[in-house]
């Protein structure tokens, strides 16, 4: 998404019901059991707090597994609908990018140089009461290692406000084994920052992210 592309684009606010949803829904609520039958989703939350429903704009971060990661965190989050982002390089024709855009209502990025404007854009639309799901790692992962986060949803939390609601998921080694998940309590970027943001900071919040993600693996892990 470039400074063209967000110029054009207006910021549209969450709404329970639209015309533009319709495409979504269908194919939310249609996955939704295939989803459930195939990984046996099994959810853990770190206290009561972890447990609340989302109110207004979030973001969901979790780790990267593997390419049902989206699929499996809209079923977990059934009760919202889930936008995401998507790398652009993945795009190989104006078809496909409707279907992103239209369809999983998710936006294309730059991996590896996200630009200012992208940030703002979608800190605008997390502001404006949607939930974004991103993964820190910023690639997938092929074993229960989990990377440092890149920084990026740091500075889009504390730009809108809005909190970070962290999340595990342990791969599974078997299409016998369930999918567990554990949901973490909602952080607050903007409490832990402060009225004054500086890069210290957001790296500091960012290691701290990090490590909450490794107490909940350390959680999921202990699940028999």
């Amino acid at each position: 998404m470039d400074k063209k592309q967000n110029k054009q684009q207006k910021v549209p606010k969450a709404r329970l019901f639209s015309f533009k949803y319709i495409l979504y829904d269908f194919v939310k609520w249609f996955g939704f059991w295939q989803t459930m039958i195939w990984y046996r989703i099994k959810k853990t939350y770190d206290g009561p707090e972890a447990k609340k429903r989302i109110k207004g704009g979030a973001f969901i971060s979790s780790n990267h597994v593997g390419f049902s990661d989206p699929f499996i965190l809209l079923t977990a989050f059934l009760s919202r609908r889930l936008h995401f982002v998507f790398m652009s390089e993945l795009i190989n024709n104006k078809f496909q990018e409707w279907c992103y855009r239209n369809v999983f209502l998710s936006y294309p990025i730059d991996r590896n140089k996200p630009s200012l404007s992208t940030v703002k854009f979608l800190s605008q639309y997390v502001a404006n009461g949607h939930v974004l799901g991103l993964f820190p790692e910023g690639h997938i992962k092929r074993d229960d290692q989990v990377d440092e986060f890149k920084g990026g949803i740091i500075l889009m939390a504390y730009l809108s406000g809005k909190p970070i609601i962290p999340v595990y998921h342990k791969k599974r080694t078997s299409i016998w084994h369930m999918t567990r998940l554990v949901i973490g309590k909602p952080f607050d970027v903007k409490e832990k920052i402060g009225p004054r943001m500086t890069q210290d900071k957001l790296s500091e919040v960012a290691k701290e992210l990090f490590e909450y993600e490794l107490h909940l693996q350390e959680m999921c892990e202990g699940k028999k």
